[in-house]
C-alpha cells in the first residue's frame, strides 16, 4: 500500500509540476511573444484572441506588419469594430507609409492596381459607415486622396457604391460635394476615371 502511494505522489507531483510548466510557457509566450500567440490562435479558429495579441505584438515593436495582421483577420471575420480598431491604427502609425510601399510591390506583382493605402482607408471607411459613424467614413475615403489624385478602386468609390446601393441620399450628396471640389484640380490622366465614377454612382 505505502509503494502504491509513493508512486500515486510521484504521478501527481510530476502532473503537477508540469501543469505549472505549461502555465508558465504559456504566460511567456502571451507577454513576451505576443506576436507567436498572435499565429498559434489564429490557426486555433480563435480569431479574437489573435488580433488581440496582433495589436499587442505592434505596441511592443512598432511594427506596422502586426497591425496589418489583425486587420486582416478581422476582415476575414467581418468585425467592423475591430476593422476600425486596427485599421485606424494602421492609418496613424509611423511606419505605415513605408509599409505601404512594400505591399503595394506584392500587388502590383498580383496583378492588382489597388495600392495599400487605398486598401485599408476602403476598409476603415466601409467599417465606419457600418457602424453608424458615416461622416467619419467621408473623412476617411478622401484622406487617402492626397495630391489631387483619383486613382482606380479607391476607398472614395468603395463608400459611395455601398451608400448608393443602401439609398443613403446624405452620404451621396456629402461625397458629391467633396468630389466636386476635387475635379477641377485632377489630372488628366486621373479624370476619365473620376467622370466614369461620377456619371453611375453620383448622376447615375
Amino acid at each position: 500500500m505505502r509503494v502504491d502511494k509513493v508512486i500515486i505522489r510521484a504521478v501527481l507531483s510530476t502532473l503537477a509540476a508540469a501543469v505549472v510548466l505549461f502555465a508558465f510557457v504559456t504566460l511567456a509566450l502571451c507577454f513576451i511573444f505576443p506576436s507567436t500567440m498572435m499565429e498559434l490562435t489564429f490557426r486555433a479558429d480563435m480569431n479574437d484572441a489573435s488580433v488581440k495579441y496582433a495589436k499587442r505584438a505592434y505596441k511592443y515593436t512598432g511594427e506596422s506588419y502586426y497591425l496589418a495582421y489583425g486587420l486582416d483577420v478581422a476582415v476575414w471575420d467581418k468585425d467592423y469594430e475591430r476593422i476600425d480598431d486596427c485599421g485606424s491604427l494602421l492609418l496613424q502609425a509611423e511606419g505605415f507609409l513605408g509599409y505601404c510601399e512594400k505591399r503595394n510591390e506584392q500587388l502590383s506583382q498580383q496583378g492588382i492596381s489597388m495600392t495599400y493605402e487605398q486598401y485599408v482607408c476602403g476598409q476603415v471607411c466601409t467599417a465606419k459607415y457600418a457602424l453608424g459613424d458615416k461622416s467619419e467614413a467621408v473623412e476617411v475615403a478622401f484622406s487617402a486622396l492626397t495630391g489631387n489624385i483619383f486613382p482606380e478602386n479607391n476607398a472614395v468609390v468603395a463608400l459611395l457604391s455601398i451608400a448608393k446601393r443602401a439609398e443613403d441620399d446624405e452620404t451621396v450628396n456629402s461625397i458629391k460635394t467633396k468630389l466636386d471640389g476635387l475635379s477641377p484640380a485632377l489630372s488628366e490622366t486621373d479624370k476619365p476615371y473620376f467622370e466614369e465614377i461620377y456619371a453611375n454612382l453620383i448622376n447615375g
